[in-house]
């Protein structure tokens, strides 16, 4: 049986998704968790946030540059 090795992003680039969710949902940021994260190629990341029980979908790059914020 093998196992697929899922990457997480780091903590750092989670709180950089947060505090975008939070300025574009106008949610106070410590309300904002990040709930899963997966890396989608060598420089994206896609973390999944519960932004005070609404469920939002971030990307962002490993420089720290977030792409995309969305609803989920």
């Amino acid at each position: 049986m093998s196992r697929t090795k899922v990457e997480t992003a780091p903590a750092d680039l989670q709180l950089l998704c947060a505090n975008a969710v939070a300025k574009a949902s106008g949610v106070d940021s410590t309300k904002i968790l990040p709930v899963s994260s997966s890396k989608l190629d060598s420089k994206t990341y896609q973390v999944e946030l519960d932004a005070g029980g609404k469920k939002t979908s971030c990307l962002v790059d490993t420089e720290g540059n977030v792409t995309s914020v969305e609803p989920a």
